[in-house]
């Protein structure tokens, strides 16, 4: 049990509580839940202990010794306390986990976005399945589609060359 536990994306922020392990689909599944006492409201950052209800996120992370290992956290809900909030209930946000509404780690999404960003769609694909990720081409472009612009440079020197679409023509 203890093992398993340093699978964990954040060790901080989980609890291992059970896992099973399938040995014919090859699959490690891992039931964590959070260990906050507090989290803040997403809108009005208000902390709360105040506590909703409780449900459970499946996602994949990345896979280990040819087993693919998918978290089945245990997420709460919370009362936002703040009267003046336009958010009465939400829930608890693990950024170092992963984002609101994602199916997979963020460990496991930055090891696609790099091979996506390295091969492209249709290669990253078929890498990816070598490595056990087991994801789409169309996944791995739209995870590059989301990452954000860098930063525009200007460049200090700019050269111009001559173009003619036909001979002799300057």
């Amino acid at each position: 049990m203890e093992f398993f536990q340093y699978l964990l994306p954040s060790q901080d922020y989980l609890h291992l509580n059970q896992w099973k392990l399938d040995h014919s689909t090859h699959q490690l599944t891992l039931v964590v839940s959070s260990i906050q006492r507090v989290t803040a409201c997403p809108l009005c950052q208000t902390s709360t202990q105040k506590i909703h209800s409780r449900y459970e996120r499946q996602l994949k992370d990345l896979p280990c010794v040819q087993f693919g290992v998918t978290l089945l956290l245990r997420v709460r809900k919370f009362f936002c306390v703040n009267p003046v909030c336009k958010r009465r209930i939400f829930t608890e946000r693990l950024p170092q986990v992963t984002l609101p509404w994602a199916r997979r780690t963020c460990r496991f999404a930055e090891r696609l976005i790099a091979i996506g960003l390295a091969l492209g769609g249709a290669a990253g694909e078929r890498l990816s399945h070598r490595l056990g990720h087991r994801t789409a081409d169309s996944t791995l472009l739209y995870l590059i589609a989301q990452l954000p612009l860098p930063p525009i440079v200007v460049p200090k020197t700019l050269g111009v060359d001559d173009f003619a679409f036909r001979k002799r023509q300057s």
